[in-house]
């Protein structure tokens, strides 16, 4: 009996530790999400926290883990390689990838999978700034003309989409300077750069390192020349009024200060499940808080559908993936001239852009 008895308790306590060693059911089903973003004083980074946390808390069975990358141009790339589930990826980055040309022009070949239209998430807005005694020698883009700046970080989509507008569009050269966005006010002052570009998001909202420039100097904006902005506006990017007071804790000596938008977002491939990807937009419509944690996330609260529209209609060339389209189409915002994404139509839009872009 006593033999019984012993065997019996020996018997639990192995069930027991192996109850308690042993990962359940759950946790062996949980998914892998590596969501891409940029490096820590962007302001990709810093709102990925809060996002992956209703993830993680709306889609328990993924576990998602944010991934900073020294720039978003090296966040996509890791993700064109198979590394990533999700890329931080803007309408000018997505320009030039599907085109392969600027700082992707040479990566067609390592290229496993393609980001297609996600999520859309906020607008970004490229200004102009420089220091108050260059008031009267920078009266507007115009006279930064063959000037040093730091046109935001190499690798940030902000630095293409101010390239494209100052070069591209309105005819400028400019020479960009690479600074440590860090000390971007003591590159001013020993005149290392003439300007900076800086950017809002939803003109409201700023990166880290613009927030360390703000207090660690005063500043003075430089405008887009009115000729300069019927080009931009013509080209499709209309400048857009940031508001000063509540990004800036500084006045900026300009009555009004025009910032060139475009619209940013995360992004996957079609190897992302469709069901999933539809899963992870109704979180977000459902995240009313996220303006009380940012104020850059207040116009995709107010219309989180609508935003989604937007932003694909910023760059309509590239395929809508499955799991978008269906949240689309049950919000009856679906457009029939857009293109779902599968190999075949990634492939085409590739083709398209590539030569598009010659």
């Amino acid at each position: 009996m006593k033999k019984i008895k012993l065997g019996l308790v020996l018997g639990l306590a192995v069930v027991l530790v192996w109850a308690f060693v042993l990962p359940g059911p759950a946790a062996a089903e949980k998914k892998t999400w590596r969501w891409g973003v940029s490096d820590p004083l962007a302001y990709g980074y810093r709102v990925s926290a809060f996002m992956s946390d209703f993830l993680r808390r709306g889609m328990p069975d993924y576990d998602v883990t944010v991934y900073p990358y020294v720039s978003t141009v090296a966040s996509v790339k890791s993700f064109c390689q198979g590394d990533l589930e999700s890329t931080y990826e803007a309408e000018p980055g997505l320009r030039n990838l599907y085109g392969f040309t600027g700082p992707y022009k040479y990566m067609e070949p390592k290229v496993v999978k393609m980001p297609v239209h996600s999520f859309w998430c906020y607008t970004m807005e490229t200004h102009i700034l420089t220091l108050p005694k260059n008031k009267d020698k920078f009266r507007s883009w115009q006279d930064l003309d063959g000037k040093k700046i730091y046109m935001t970080k190499a690798g940030y989509m902000n630095h293409i989409n101010i390239f494209r507008a100052m070069e591209k569009i309105c005819g400028l050269k400019i020479k960009h300077v690479e600074v440590d966005s860090g000390k971007v006010a003591d590159a001013l002052r020993a005149g290392t750069i003439d300007a900076a570009a800086c950017y809002t998001t939803a003109l409201v909202s700023l990166a880290s390192w613009i927030k360390m420039l703000d207090v660690a100097s005063p500043l003075q904006g430089v405008n887009p020349s009115p000729e300069q902005i019927k080009k931009l506006t013509a080209a499709g990017f209309t400048p857009a009024k940031i508001n000063m007071k509540k990004a800036y804790t500084r006045d900026l000596g300009v009555d009004v200060l025009y910032g060139v938008p475009f619209y940013f977002g995360y992004h996957h491939g079609i190897d992302f499940p469709e069901g999933d990807v539809y899963r992870a937009l109704k979180v977000f419509e459902a995240a009313d808080q996220l303006p009380k944690l940012d104020a850059g996330f207040g116009p995709l609260i107010a219309d989180f559908a609508g935003f989604q529209v937007l932003g694909i209609r910023s760059i309509p060339e590239v395929p809508v993936h499955p799991g978008l389209a269906r949240y689309l189409k049950e919000k009856g915002l679906w457009d029939p001239a857009w293109v779902i994404a599968t190999k075949e139509t990634i492939a085409a839009a590739v083709k398209a852009m590539k030569a598009k872009a010659q």
